[in-house]
């Protein structure tokens, strides 16, 4: 379907009538595009076979992006890169908390929210920001945004008993046991989600809309501990995913691990009883996502219902992933490891083909230029990602630019903590740096270790070839590359790799 731009510019060209203006006239100004970004929290792209509402409304009327990845995977960093497209060597937030991460680390001066309102854009968030938003200054409204309803530090952590900064003023939204479905946390950011887009129709004003979900993430512990499930689903919806298997991936429970770095060795093989609880705490997960995909069909119904569906993009995707027993990892993010790095990437929009599937290699540094591009805006700094508009307008289209992945200390390391749920800082153990190609996953820890995966043959990263004297000019190759990506700024983060072959000697 043509947009008002297009339609206005075809006629143009076939030299339709010009209309005829009198004194009283208005000439039609072109709607720009709007832009809805719905990020989820620690979500899987496995995660995706409990969303079918996700899948048709998004992934069917447009392009999922089979090969997306965050840079560094875990909250406040991955975040801080969709909002400057900037990768964290280069937007300074390097980890959770301070003195190096956290809310205060983010230039929110300038960034994306602000160089669409400075566009003439309409804006809003909704949900998580970033963590540590609202302890350093209790009431900021961040600069960029025309409404705002940022979940307030700790208590982002809650599916009931949250607390918004709803436009500089506080709401509790009911308590932590009372579990009325009315205040659900996804279903209180669907209902201001669609709020918003009714309120903002008249105006025919472009918006940019931004709805964090906490879900699939698990609540705080004293919810936990309260009703033994890391993360309540909406009422309704508990127990109804009860069959679900777990993700069925070679690397889960892998045995030999003599290839893995110790931080990954030192555990041993899970327990039953480990695995047993895995289980549980998958399907209390993919349970919470099923308000989140309700709240994406209300979305989408308002946006049809206000008629601004056809100019609108909607983007689908996850802060990073989450480990559930792959490489005998029970639980957590921040590895280099796909199911920590990948998250699910969906778009749709104007001039964007229906129900195809691009296996260009994206990444959260590209979210921020793709926006931009959309609305026309100006970027007041330089970014590093590139717009994935000729990428999803042309699901064939390739490239060979590689990505980043890069942590800073304090690191953290995967441990079974069955009352955190999640991995927990501890030591400086996992810093690394890690360059990702279509083919190739090459990482370099602080210290020492190395892995080299040959995603071609071994898609689930089974066994690393570092120590294999055959692959050393690979090696060599990726570490140039890794070498120019760590102190990469701008375009010199967009420019391709040459290719690297394996070994004549390579099995097929």
């Amino acid at each position: 379907m043509l947009t008002a731009v297009a339609a206005f510019a075809t006629i143009a060209t076939l030299g339709g009538p010009t209309p005829v203006q009198t004194a009283h006239a208005v000439p039609a100004i072109p709607k720009r595009p709007n832009v809805v970004m719905l990020m989820t929290d620690d979500q899987t792209v496995d995660d995706m076979r409990v969303m079918p509402n996700t899948r048709r409304l998004i992934g069917d009327q447009g392009v999922t992006f089979s090969k997306s990845y965050v840079s560094y995977p875990v909250c406040c960093p991955s975040r801080a890169t969709y909002l400057s497209g900037q990768y964290a060597h280069n937007h300074g937030v390097l980890g959770l908390y301070p003195p190096r991460g956290g809310y205060g680390r983010f230039d929110r001066w300038n960034s994306l929210p602000v160089w669409m309102q400075d566009d003439g854009y309409v804006t809003d968030h909704i949900g998580k920001y970033m963590n540590g938003y609202g302890s350093q200054v209790p009431d900021d409204v961040p600069p960029g945004w025309t409404e705002w309803h940022g979940a307030v530090d700790m208590s982002t952590y809650e599916m009931w008993g949250y607390t918004l900064n709803d436009n500089g003023h506080r709401h509790t939204y009911g308590s932590p046991f009372d579990e009325n479905p009315r205040l659900y946390q996804a279903s209180v950011y669907r209902d201001k989600a669609v709020d918003f887009i009714d309120r903002r129709a008249p105006s025919r004003r472009p918006f940019f809309l931004s709805v964090a979900f906490l879900a699939p993430h698990h609540e705080i512990p004293e919810i936990r501990h309260g009703t033994g499930h890391l993360v309540r689903a909406a009422p309704g919806d508990q127990g109804t995913l009860a069959d679900e298997p777990l993700p069925a991936s070679p690397a889960f429970g892998e045995r030999d691990l003599s290839d893995k770095p110790a931080f990954v060795r030192k555990h041993g093989p899970m327990t039953d009883e480990e695995v047993q609880y895995i289980a549980q705490r998958h399907e209390d997960r993919q349970e919470s996502l099923l308000a989140v995909d309700r709240a994406v069909a209300s979305i989408v119904a308002a946006l049809r219902r206000t008629g601004d569906l056809n100019d609108t993009y909607i983007f689908f995707t996850s802060d990073n992933g989450y480990m559930q027993g792959e490489h005998d990892i029970a639980s957590g993010k921040v590895v280099a490891y796909d199911p920590s790095t990948q998250v699910p990437l969906l778009l749709r929009g104007p001039g964007i083909p229906h129900g195809r599937v691009s296996d260009e290699l994206v990444g959260n540094i590209d979210l921020a230029p793709t926006i931009v591009d959309i609305g026309h805006a100006t970027a007041g700094k330089q970014m590093d990602g590139r717009s994935l508009l000729p990428y999803a307008r042309d699901p064939g289209l390739r490239s060979q630019r590689p990505l980043l992945h890069e942590t800073a200390g304090p690191g953290y390391t995967p441990i079974r903590d069955h009352d955190a749920g999640e991995v927990q800082p501890v030591q400086p153990v996992l810093s690394y740096r890690a360059v990702r190609t279509d083919r190739w996953l090459w990482i370099e820890y602080s210290g020492g270790p190395r892995e080299l995966y040959d995603l071609k043959r071994d898609p689930y990263e089974l066994q690393s070839l570092h120590a294999d004297p055959a692959y050393r000019p690979v090696m060599a190759a990726l570490h140039r590359t890794l070498h120019r990506l760590v102190h990469c700024r701008g375009a010199t983060c967009r420019a391709n790799a040459p290719p690297v072959r394996p070994p004549p000697s390579a099995p097929l």
